[in-house]
């Protein structure tokens, strides 16, 4: 079995990763009716367009025969006769480096990673990001945390196994277990996590909803599941809870590094391509200095880029958008009126005072899309202002016919 097997790769920028716990296998995934929790949510046009998706697997047992493969190899090597390698359970910890390694050489390429982890696959993936955290170039891919019925404060059951078994990785499940205590201490302590989300369920008898809850400086997120320990990582369709959480969780994530791009500011180089805008032509009829001018052009370059991306986005976005716009007309024509009562000199006095006012970040043009700051309000002045049927000027006495006979004396 391979340490990672691929349910989707079409060169996404986001890894879903699905992590097992004790015992389990990338069937841990499957329920009654064949049907993979993964491909279930890939069955979502918006996540299956934004993400690919993979198990990691790890070898793990109850019964370990590791001694006795031993011995049988060894009589089997010396008649030069070829071996499978014998397995063992290993620990917590050794699982955390295995797992680092396995992401390091297959997933390199993704920009995010959301990990969603199931028991003991939990514990393994926080020693692997704590593992990331002490680097001396931390990597910070794991974005997310989708941590499902984890033992994070260990478990009963691990006492059973290690006194039936003697098996190491129940002793490290051990409630106040050395490893558990030290990863918990370390996880406290770090000051570059993930988000964490705790998916518990209230039928769960062998982790309680004390020990799936992660204790951390923050308070944590939690997510009760009408499930046990095992149906938690299986719904049977998809009005389950569990499946309907994670759903909007990946949905969300997917919209939040969406409406993110818009906001990175890009370099515009100015060739002359809009200097037959209106917004160019309103300030240069107002006599303003090429400082402003320029500084106009960047910011409406940037508020196209963005407007056509949120546009995209839905009618939310859209929405969003047009009140904030509303706003931003609002306030320009109050700044306006300061330019006729004399509080402001002239038109450069005008056009210095709005791009300062709108760099802040104040209650009235306050706006819920995340990273929308005063560089994109900017641009967006100057998007309305790029309307001919917009009454909106940087010097008074000025109309739409001051535009054609700019426009005539120009050659236009």
């Amino acid at each position: 079995m391979s340490a990672i097997e691929f349910i989707q790769k079409n060169q996404n920028r986001n890894l879903v990763l699905f992590i097992h716990g004790f015992t389990g296998s990338n069937e841990t995934w499957i329920n009654d009716l064949g049907q993979e929790f993964p491909r279930m949510l890939l069955e979502d046009n918006q996540i299956a367009d934004n993400y690919d998706f993979a198990y990691i697997s790890y070898y793990t047992t109850l019964v370990d025969m590791y001694g006795f493969k031993v011995k049988t190899n060894f009589f089997k090597r010396m008649f030069n006769h070829e071996t499978e390698i014998a397995r063992k359970n290993l620990g917590i910890n050794q699982l955390g480096e295995f797992i680092q390694s396995v992401i390091k050489f297959n997933c390199d390429c993704y920009e995010n990673i959301i990990i969603i982890a199931h028991s003991m696959g939990g514990l393994v993936t926080k020693s692997f990001i704590l593992n990331e955290f002490n680097k001396d170039v931390p990597s910070n891919k794991v974005k997310l945390f989708l941590s499902l019925a984890v033992p994070h404060n260990g478990t009963e059951w691990g006492k059973l196994g290690e006194k039936l078994f003697s098996n190491v990785q129940a002793i490290d499940l051990k409630p106040l277990s050395p490893v558990l205590s030290q990863i918990n201490q370390n996880w406290v302590h770090c000051k570059s996590l993930p988000r964490t989300i705790c998916f518990y369920g209230q039928y769960d008898e062998i982790v309680d909803e004390g020990s799936a809850i992660l204790f951390q400086a923050e308070k944590p997120e939690k997510v009760p599941c009408d499930d046990n320990h095992n149906t938690i990582t299986r719904p049977k369709d998809k009005s389950r809870h569990v499946y309907v959480a994670i759903q909007s969780i990946l949905r969300k994530f997917a919209e939040e590094i969406s409406l993110g791009e818009p906001f990175q500011v890009r370099p515009f180089v100015d060739q002359g391509q809009l200097d037959d805008e209106i917004f160019v032509l309103r300030l240069l009829i107002a006599d303003v200095h090429n400082i402003h001018i320029n500084s106009a052009k960047q910011t409406f370059f940037n508020a196209e880029y963005m407007r056509k991306v949120l546009v995209n986005q839905g009618e939310h976005a859209i929405a969003t958008l047009a009140d904030l716009y509303s706003r931003i007309e609002t306030f320009y024509s109050i700044a306006f009126g300061k330019l006729m009562s004399g509080d402001l000199n002239d038109s450069n006095h005008l056009v210095t005072y709005v791009h300062e006012q709108l760099s802040k970040e104040t209650d009235f043009l306050k706006s819920t899309i995340p990273l929308l700051g005063g560089f994109q309000k900017m641009g967006m002045l100057h998007q309305l202002m790029n309307m001919m049927e917009k009454d909106l000027w940087w010097a008074q006495q000025q109309n739409i016919q001051s535009i054609e006979q700019f426009r005539k004396a120009r050659g236009i």
